[in-house]
């Protein structure tokens, strides 16, 4: 599907060359793809030896309780180790930091069972720690905000061009030894007196700087576009294409559709006539449709598990289709008591 040469993608592109025509443009999912910046991001030097311990506790069922009954006698009795899972790579910041907090008591229990952990003992190893779980919380916060049926691609997009920022500010800060916005690498500065590993933050910063940026290249080429779908009345009549200038000309004219923007993107692109806006009308039903994400497909994939289960093996194909449409779909009507003649 999307290998540049042979792939569907590739063969759009020649054949777009070919009649000279302008490129579509091409969006993967963007969940997917941020999911796919931060699996690039190298901290094999931490995650590695976290997993191995992880196994040392969790892989046995004697270890493991025994492990929950040190913690009941502490203030992290209700606290346990989460399973690493490298599909649902969400989980990656959660065994980073419980870890974190845990280091202490998972290395007086390791160290019980004759299987000493140095690292957990060195300074620079738990420097590296914090700031992994630090990093991956921010990139879990990021991919939490792309979720969401409600997220148009602009919106995405906005959320993306925030984190690029936030990544500039922590590669400042970073470099200063401020941890302001990390939180795990505060709470460790109080009792180090090892130098924090500006090196290996750094890297880690820029990697995701570049992967964010190569990876979002397409959707960073239609920036102007976007945010003349987010607000035409902000949007630069010279940089608008040019079938759009004319009716964005007549929209900032016009007051009291500047007044009807209030009510929303979707509100305000339905009450523009048409006959005045067709171009515009148009150019927002783009932008509509465009689907930012799989969220939507993901969505009827699991209602189809739950409609189509191991009871209902007789269930037509014609039924199942209108058993997923009532599913999925959200009336956008709401009928009131009144229309029930309460």
């Amino acid at each position: 599907m999307s290998d540049i040469k042979k792939g569907l993608v590739g063969q759009v592109k020649r054949m777009c060359n070919e009649k000279n025509i302008i490129q579509p443009m091409f969006l993967h999912c963007i969940i997917h793809q941020q999911a796919l910046c931060a699996k690039y991001v190298n901290i094999s030097s931490v995650l590695n030896p976290v997993v191995k311990m992880m196994k040392l506790i969790r892989s046995h069922g004697l270890n493991h309780r025994q492990f929950r009954d040190m913690l009941k006698d502490t203030d992290t009795k209700s606290q346990d180790l989460p399973y690493y899972t490298a599909v649902r790579w969400l989980s990656c910041e959660k065994v980073l930091s419980r870890v974190f907090k845990l280091r202490k008591e998972i290395g007086d229990f390791l160290e019980s069972k004759g299987k000493p952990q140095p690292l957990l003992s060195g300074e620079e190893w738990i420097w590296k720690l914090a700031f992994a779980a630090d990093i991956t919380s921010h990139l879990n916060f990021l991919n939490l905000k792309l979720q969401g049926e409600q997220n148009l691609v602009s919106d995405l997009y906005t959320h993306l061009k925030a984190f690029r920022s936030k990544l500039v500010v922590f590669l400042e800060q970073v470099q200063a030894n401020n941890f302001t916005h990390l939180q795990q690498c505060k709470v460790f500065m109080a009792e180090a007196t090892a130098e924090f590993p500006t090196s290996f933050a750094c890297e880690i910063i820029k990697d995701l700087q570049l992967q964010f940026q190569q990876r979002f290249s397409d959707l960073d080429s239609k920036a102007e576009e976007v945010r003349l779908f987010q607000n035409p009345y902000e949007a630069d009549v010279a940089s608008c294409p040019d079938e759009l200038q004319l009716e964005v000309i007549e929209l900032h004219a016009n007051n009291l559709l500047r007044d009807n923007f209030k009510i929303g993107q979707m509100g305000f692109y339905q009450c523009l006539p048409k006959e005045d806006f067709p171009n515009v009308k148009t150019f927002a039903s783009l932008y509509h449709s465009i689907f930012g994400t799989t969220y939507l497909c993901e969505q009827t994939f699991s209602r189809m598990k739950y409609v189509k289960n191991d009871l209902r093996t007789n269930l037509s194909d014609d039924n199942l289709r209108t058993l997923l449409m009532l599913g999925t779909t959200n009336p956008k009507k709401r009928l009131s008591l009144k229309e029930f003649g309460t």
